[in-house]
């Protein structure tokens, strides 16, 4: 508490660094150095966050709020090399709540990925990730009724090479995935058998660029997807087994201290197995675009929209499309605040479900030195649906501590 005192007592005040974000600078004076091991760097941190949560079990009748303990350790180990990259994380979630302890959680990752820099103008990427989840309780397939959260594993492996030739590049990857949902045990007992959601998942895609000028490149990128579930027919009543594809045509561009992102635009089809589910089709956008309205300030603008895999009813699958607008603010190199609005939209395929959501996101983080840092948030969801049953609406409020060496 002494140092931090100390700390707040003299002001720091903001730096004018254009073509970065304010929230992503990285001041010597409040960026842990991390741990030099060989040609290695070790960057472990912890963070503590104690958070107000309106309507824990994200119901629309009879809410029951709870405060929750989140203890979050993370450990990275990054090379530092001249050329090739190699890195190795893992990380910890343990949700703990005060009262409704069936709540309780801990989620846990683990990741490898690389570099290895072939050529000048060739490079090869790959990476392995593990993870044990929860589902979180409002989720479009959460189950009805449940006892606890939901848990469930997934494995993702990816590879991709990528070669320039002057002003053209070309790019191209492929990742698999598998996941594994635990049955979810119900209120009054027995449990909810969810073999019908694991599945499957191969995506490959493929993209030409073009370097119009210096930073900023034109793109065609085409994606190709197979969805294979572990259970058909006769063991369930559907097939949603299907495969896929998007193209789309796009820009990325650094418009150097003025803003920089990605966007594109194009169509999206996803067909199925099952006679009965009619193929899924529309336009496929997205946008990441951060706007330097000032040396202080950053907006942020993202919009996707993506085909779903979902195990509600009849429906075969459905079309997310969300857009989010974001500001940050440096009041001082130590002190940001943050806000966000999102809005997202889910039309079910086959059925007449759709759902509206709603996200209002205020924080601010102070810097008290290299190594410790403390924040403040609120925070409101909300989630209309025409299915009975599956509106809500929350609000959260907390603080959280980080520490890193």
């Amino acid at each position: 508490m002494a140092v931090f005192l100390l700390s707040a007592g003299v002001p720091v005040w903001a730096e004018d660094i254009r073509g970065q974000g304010v929230a992503e600078r990285e001041y010597e004076a409040y960026t842990a150095p991390g741990i030099r091991l060989g040609s290695f760097v070790l960057r472990p941190s912890l963070e503590v966050t104690e958070t107000y949560d309106s309507n824990v079990f994200a119901t629309n009748t009879d809410p029951r709020d709870d405060v929750v303990t989140n203890i979050n350790p993370n450990v990275s180990l990054t090379s530092d090399w001249a050329s090739h990259e190699l890195r190795f994380e893992a990380d910890l979630d343990q949700s703990l709540y005060a009262r409704h302890d069936d709540e309780n959680a801990t989620d846990w990752r683990t990741a490898v990925s690389g570099r290895l820099d072939v050529l000048r103008n060739t490079s090869l990427r790959g990476s392995l990730a593990y993870a044990t989840l929860s589902e979180e309780r409002g989720a479009t397939d959460a189950v009805g009724n449940a006892a606890e959260p939901t848990v469930f594993t997934e494995a993702v492996a990816s590879i991709g090479l990528r070669q320039t030739f002057n002003r053209l590049s070309g790019d191209i990857s492929a990742s698999y995935a598998e996941l594994d949902f635990d049955d979810t045990p119900l209120i009054g007992g027995g449990v909810s058998d969810n073999d019908d959601r694991d599945r499957s998942l191969l995506e490959v895609a493929v993209e030409i660029g073009y370097e119009l000028v210096a930073d900023t490149v034109v793109f065609l990128r085409g994606t190709y997807n197979t969805r294979d579930y572990d259970q058909t027919p006769p063991t369930v009543a559907l097939n949603r087994d299907s495969d896929g594809y998007q193209i789309v045509a796009g820009s990325r561009f650094e418009l150097g201290s003025l803003a920089r992102g990605e966007v594109f635009a194009g169509y999206q089809e996803q067909s199925f197995d099952d006679p009965v589910f009619a193929p899924a089709s529309g336009i496929a956008y997205g946008a990441s675009v951060d706007w330097f309205v000032t040396p202080l300030t950053t907006l942020r603008f993202s919009a996707d929209s993506s085909i779903e895999d979902t195990s509600s009813g009849s429906a075969s699958s459905f079309e997310r499309m969300q857009a989010g607008v974001g500001i940050d603010h440096e009041f001082m190199r130590n002190l940001v605040a943050s806000a966000d609005i999102a809005y997202a939209e889910e039309n079910f395929q086959g059925s007449n479900r759709k759902d509206e959501i709603y996200v209002y996101d205020l924080g601010i983080n102070y810097l008290i030195d290299r190594h410790f840092s403390v924040g403040a948030f609120v925070g409101y969801e909300e989630r209309d649906s025409n299915l009975v049953g599956d509106s809500f609406s929350r609000e959260t409020i907390g603080v959280r501590i980080r520490s890193a060496l």
